[in-house]
């Protein structure tokens, strides 16, 4: 929603509320302070020269349909998600029962032999993967941040009452939930594959 004054009409660090924002996103830094406003563009190009649109931004609550807020132990699954029937968030955590299964980010990881390194980060926004850096919305703060600088995609995994895993561009880390990332779907039934994009579908 361009041009909407996003400090004053999101602002909200309540984990039980559903967020999401479909707009341009902003390429301001964490260091600079995010912006308040919408920007310029929602395209953002993969690695290899690939325009995509960073599309919508999920505050973990809606990311899982409204069950994330409840779930507070570490490593545990949300019961649902947004993705599609037939479809999950990825596993994520470092730890627990699903963290380098199929269908986790460890085991994409391992499969692509990507490593936390700005090759790691490149691989990511390539082919097949093709990752785009979209950014993310801070329900807290108001603002959006870090488009073509970085990407986020919530997983189904808790760390907390208050956070949750997350990619951040090669590195799986937490974060609150009331922070908007971007969402990946991994097929329910499948697993990553080399000459398919992951199994995916983009909900970004």
């Amino acid at each position: 929603m361009e041009g909407t004054d996003v400090e004053t009409g999101y602002k909200d660090s309540n984990i039980t509320h559903d967020h999401t924002f479909f707009g341009n996103g902003c390429r301001v830094t964490w260091a600079e302070g995010g912006s308040p406003e919408a920007c310029s563009t929602r395209i953002v190009s993969t690695y290899d020269s690939e325009d995509q649109k960073n599309g919508t931004y999920y505050q973990y609550q809606a990311a899982s349909s409204g069950s994330g807020a409840a779930v507070a132990v570490k490593y545990t699954a949300t019961p649902d998600s947004f993705c599609p029937l037939g479809w999950q968030l990825p596993y994520g955590g470092t730890g627990g029962d699903y963290y380098d299964q199929s269908r986790s980010l460890k085991y994409l990881m391992d499969t692509y032999d990507i490593e936390n390194t700005e090759e790691g980060r490149s691989a990511l926004r390539s082919y097949p993967i093709s990752n785009i850096n979209s950014g993310n919305y801070h329900w807290r703060e108001g603002r959006l941040y870090q488009q073509q600088n970085a990407f986020y995609q919530w997983t189904s995994q808790v760390e907390s009452e208050y956070s949750a895993y997350r990619l951040n561009s090669s590195n799986i880390e937490t974060d609150g939930k009331y922070s908007g990332a971007s969402l990946r779907c991994v097929n329910h039934f499948s697993v990553p594959s080399s000459t398919a994009r992951w199994q995916e579908i983009l909900r970004i």
